[in-house]
This record gives C-alpha cells, sequence and structure tokens, in this order.
C-alpha cells in the first residue's frame, strides 16, 4: 500500500515517465479507447431479420446442423467449435478439398465489413451461404438444405413462422450443382422458380447471420484496462501489467499497427499484402482480394443484389462501386486481434505458430516478399528491440479473455 500511495504521488505530480503512468498521458487514452467493444454490432440493412429473435434460434440450430452438409457428416461447427473460440486450430491444409486458408473466429464478426479472407463475402449472411455449397468444404447444395428443412418438423415451423411457406420443392432435380458448377437440371428451371429457390436459402444464411451477431465477447484483460481508463480508475488501472501497458503504447505509436489494427475488433476491414510469406518461405500464389472481387460480383447473393433487404443501402452501395485492380493481388483483410493469444496459427495461411514470430516477422521483415501486385516495398523494419518485442506480444495476449456461450 506504501509503493501504492506513492505511485499515485508521482502521478499526480506528473513525474513518471509516460510508460509507467497507470492512466497514459490523455492523447494516448483517446486513442486506446477507440479499441473498446460497444454492446451492439452495427446494424446490416441487407438482411431483414438481422436481430430477429426468432432467426437467432433458428440460426443456431442451422450453424450446428449437420444436414446441410451434402453427405450429412459436417456442420459450420464442424470448423468453427466453440470450444476453441470457433476456430478449428489446424495449419493446413483442412476439409476434404485441403484447403489452404486459416479459419479465423467468428467470436466479434459482426463489426466486420467484407467476409472471408479475400472478402468474397459482402454481408454475414452471404458468406454462411458459400461454405454450405462449397465443395471442398460442406459440399452441400440449396436444394438439399430446402428438402432438409422441410423434413423436419420443428425447422419447417420455424423457418415459415419467419419467412412464410417454402417454395415448392416438387418435380427439382436432385441438386443444383455439382462441383460448383450449375445442372443441367437447375437451368431447365424457370428463372422465377430459381429465384423462389435462391430466395429461400438466402434465408437460411441470413437467420445463421443472426445468430453469428450474438457472438460479441469482450471481457479481457485489456477490456478491463479500457474501463478504468474510462473511469479514470487509477488503481484498477495497476492491475494491467506494466509489459502490456508498453506494448500498448508501442501499438499506438512507433510500431504502427493501429494503422490496420483499429476500431473495437481491432482492424479496419480492409486488404493489405504485408510482404507474408507462404508456408516454407515460398512466394505466395494466393490472388487473395484480386479474386475475391470476381467472385462476389458474380454471386447472385450479393448486398446489392434480388436477395437483399435493401440492396440500395450502405453494403449494396458500397458493392456496386466496387472494381477489381491489379494492386488487390495477393491482399487479404486485415484479421481481428481480439482473441488472437488464443486463435493460432497466424495469418491467412496458418504459416506462423506463435504470436512471437509473428512480431518478429513485422519487426525485422525476414524473409518478407516484396509486398504488392507492381512488386512495391510498402513495409520496413520497425527498429524494435527484443524488449520491446516481448512487449507487444504481452499486450496482445492480453486481447484474450474468459469464454463461453455467446
Amino acid at each position: 500500500m506504501i509503493f501504492l500511495a506513492t505511485l499515485m504521488t508521482l502521478v499526480a505530480a506528473g513525474d513518471l515517465p509516460l510508460a509507467d503512468r497507470p492512466l497514459l498521458d490523455e492523447a494516448s487514452r483517446r486513442r486506446a479507447l477507440l479499441l473498446a467493444l460497444p454492446d451492439r454490432v452495427p446494424p446490416d440493412s441487407s438482411n431483414e431479420v438481422a436481430d430477429d429473435p426468432r432467426a437467432i434460434i433458428l440460426g443456431e440450430k442451422l450453424f450446428t446442423d449437420p444436414g446441410l452438409s451434402g453427405d450429412g457428416t459436417m456442420s459450420c461447427s464442424t470448423c468453427h467449435p466453440l470450444a476453441t473460440l470457433f476456430t478449428d486450430g489446424e495449419i493446413r491444409p483442412r476439409g476434404p478439398a485441403k484447403l489452404r486458408r486459416d479459419t479465423p473466429t467468428l467470436w466479434n464478426i459482426g463489426w466486420q465489413r467484407w467476409f472471408g479472407w479475400d472478402g468474397r463475402s459482402d454481408s454475414l449472411w452471404m458468406q454462411a451461404l458459400e461454405p454450405i455449397e462449397a465443395p471442398g468444404e460442406m459440399n452441400g447444395d440449396r436444394i438439399l438444405v430446402l428438402r432438409h428443412i422441410a423434413g423436419d418438423d420443428a425447422l419447417r415451423r420455424l423457418f415459415e413462422e419467419i419467412f412464410g411457406a417454402l417454395p415448392s420443392l416438387d418435380s427439382l432435380p436432385e441438386r443444383s450443382r455439382v462441383a460448383g458448377v450449375a445442372t443441367d437440371g437447375w437451368g431447365a428451371l424457370s428463372g422465377e422458380r430459381r429465384l423462389a429457390i435462391d430466395g429461400a436459402y438466402a434465408s437460411v444464411g441470413k437467420s445463421i447471420a443472426a445468430w453469428e451477431r450474438t457472438l460479441i465477447r469482450a471481457g479481457s484483460p485489456f477490456d478491463r484496462y479500457l474501463e478504468a481508463l474510462e473511469g479514470g480508475d487509477e488503481e484498477a488501472a495497476l492491475r494491467y501489467p506494466a509489459a502490456a501497458r508498453r506494448g500498448l503504447l508501442l501499438f499506438l505509436g512507433r510500431a504502427g499497427c493501429s494503422t490496420c489494427h483499429s476500431g473495437p475488433v481491432l482492424s479496419d476491414g480492409e486488404f493489405h499484402d504485408t510482404g507474408v510469406p507462404g508456408v516454407g518461405g515460398q512466394r505466395p500464389k494466393d490472388p487473395g482480394r484480386y479474386a475475391g472481387v470476381d467472385f462476389l460480383k458474380g454471386s447472385s447473393f450479393s448486398a446489392d443484389g434480388a436477395h437483399s433487404a435493401t440492396a440500395d443501402g450502405s453494403r449494396g452501395r458500397r458493392t456496386s462501386a466496387l472494381r477489381r485492380r491489379g494492386e488487390q493481388w495477393g491482399a487479404f483483410r486485415t484479421p481481428s486481434l481480439r482473441f488472437v493469444g488464443d486463435t493460432g496459427p497466424y495469418f491467412h495461411h496458418g504459416a506462423l505458430e506463435d504470436l512471437e514470430a509473428v512480431v518478429r516477422f513485422y519487426n525485422r521483415r525476414e524473409g518478407a516478399f516484396r509486398s504488392g501486385h507492381h512488386d512495391e516495398a510498402t513495409l520496413q523494419p520497425l527498429g524494435l528491440d527484443e524488449e520491446e518485442e516481448a512487449q507487444l506480444v504481452h499486450f496482445l495476449k492480453t486481447l484474450s479473455g474468459p469464454i463461453g456461450p455467446p
């Protein structure tokens, strides 16, 4: 208590170095508080049931239902189990087709602007649909999904209470797609009938998205520190480790991390090529955002399409204005850093296994490829010493907190 009283006196007198002030200086405190997680996710005008309690219940059921997959053995929760923070924890490859990309956590996903590492989905409900039909993931099909719902009395009753009657499933082909290619039977259906099937399938994604929007979790040591900063509680602020506080100041300042890792989920939601090497140090071949734009613009489930609740809303307008550009090659979405200490491996392809390696890579740039489609160099070594690297890691590990049901 004597030490605490002495420290409080020094803080009040302003004699402590910035890194040793529990409540920081005013400018750093303001910047830190911009990282606080609000209680509610932003609205999604493209999803008319985004916050409907009935859709949330249905979405949770569908998320864990293996009946949505082609062979009835996989659900969304197979690769996104709650026990491991909705990640699979694997490096690569994964899934039936040996996927190359990492499985990101779903916690706090409602704050994202684009979805998937390459942003191939512009809404959470569109993202929920894509892996169901992807041959390398669940290998399901929209027709099979609707038949599954129709054959389950509880699912059908809840679905129709929210969205109205399912469309007629009589005289439909077995599948609308095989290996990602539309079947002849699907092509033979009238445009009106295909639109009705697609609309019902979109409702499946909207329900899953409604539940995923409830996956909000704060409560980490860093969140408690932000509460202390907000309330000016010096005693509570002192419980946050000094090494983590120094790491936070580096994160906000000289290291420049917050340039891209900003906002409530510590992500700007945009796409960058940071020169990350491929697995084994090879030059990466994944086109990233460049291909993601093509996928998005070609989808019938985009936010500016026929199945969006508000095609001319903010999401729809953003997609309509989107164009593929050469500099998008090899760029990937900035991941959220919340829970980052428990959601390795890291980068879009899971190339690095621990946070120490990630911080060393960005600080020293050893093994980095020159960034950009035209081979421009965009990132330089940060010049941090080993102690500062350790402080950054210490800060990042305080972004993880207790887990439990949503």
